[in-house]
């Protein structure tokens, strides 16, 4: 399914607390013209954005002894740890890709050019709206599942714990996302254009709650450059048993 960008565009907020994250803030105090400058480049971002992505629902087959799943009428296997326990309680799974398009990317080549500063900013505006319109996403898909009595996992990308960032090719190969919405990969699993996001989700009968994210259970907690002493990695939300 291809998704409804203008839908998706006008929820987006970027939140400033993320954007501040992603920029390595620690609580000390932020002058005005910084500020100023931080608001700006949010409206900025908000302006660029070309939000696109699609999503299949699939049915699976999962091999919790070879840690392997199978998508069924398609010809990827998933061989991973980490996705075989996500998966354990769910016979489907939505692959996704979602894509911020090129402009952003335009505007953050141009800025670390002439205006690092801001195309630093800009770059972390871009990160937090992806995330956000991820989770965008998800609600949207889980608000049409759970009429259905379903529920779904937490989301879960290549590149973290054990499936490896070369998934990408196959899943977007799977989505038909380069003719769909214009997204491609390189050889070494990373997608142009840069700021777009591959992920799984389950979907399952059983009922799952939405928790805070913390580091304790984020499969990224080991080599996580975000990582907090109290609140993980910003309080993001997850699904969880």
């Amino acid at each position: 399914m291809i998704g409804n960008q203008e839908n998706i565009i006008s929820n987006v907020l970027v939140d400033k607390s993320e954007v501040l994250r992603y920029l390595g803030h620690k609580g000390q105090d932020i002058d005005n013209d910084l500020n100023l400058r931080i608001n700006q480049c949010i409206q900025e971002t908000k302006k660029e954005i070309d939000t696109k992505y699609v999503y299949g629902i699939y049915d699976i087959k999962n091999d919790l002894n070879l840690n392997t799943v199978e998508f069924k009428n398609t010809n990827l296997i998933l061989k991973s740890k980490d996705i075989s326990e996500l998966l354990r309680d769910c016979d489907k799974c939505v692959l996704m890709c979602a894509t911020l398009g090129f402009n952003i990317e335009k505007n953050i080549r141009r800025y670390s050019y002439n205006d690092l500063t801001k195309g630093i900013i800009i770059d972390a505006c871009a990160t937090t709206s992806i995330e956000e319109i991820c989770d965008l996403i998800q609600d949207n898909i889980l608000e049409s599942l759970s009429k259905q009595g379903k529920s779904l996992t937490m989301r879960y990308s290549p590149g973290y714990g054990d499936l490896d960032i070369s998934a990408n090719r196959d899943i977007l190969e799977v989505l038909d996302a380069h003719r769909k919405i214009g997204v491609t990969v390189t050889n070494t699993g990373i997608m142009i254009p840069r700021k777009s996001v591959v992920a799984l989700i389950g979907v399952t009968n059983k009922h799952i709650e939405k928790v805070k994210r913390t580091c304790d259970n984020c499969s990224n907690r080991l080599n996580c450059e975000y990582r907090r002493k109290a609140d993980g990695c910003g309080g993001k939300t997850i699904y969880t048993r």
